[in-house]
């Protein structure tokens, strides 16, 4: 198995409004690495995004609570369906 990525350190201060995205830049290669690890051990990919997205949850459930983190998963789902259909309308006119 490869050896995983390191970890960039965060670049912003916190409270920053673009930690966030700086905490996903840094942590977006080890995550893949993470996954081609599972695939090249045999894991399916169905299973291996199912246990992440699990794992994943039940964490920030711990953290933040159940209620905000469905509320977070609501806003992510909506705005990710807004921009799919804002790039699809914007696509129109290229």
């Amino acid at each position: 198995m490869a050896k995983m990525p390191p970890i960039e350190p965060p670049l912003l201060p916190e409270g920053c409004p673009d930690r966030s995205v700086n905490c996903e830049v840094a942590l977006d290669p080890v995550f893949e690495a993470l996954v081609k690890a599972c695939l090249e051990r045999g894991w399916s990919a169905q299973e291996v995004s199912e246990t992440l997205l699990k794992l994943a949850t039940e964490h920030a459930e711990r953290i933040l609570g159940r209620e905000r983190v469905t509320a977070r998963l609501y806003r992510w789902r909506i705005s990710t369906v807004v921009d799919t259909y804002v790039s699809q309308f914007l696509g129109r006119f290229r």
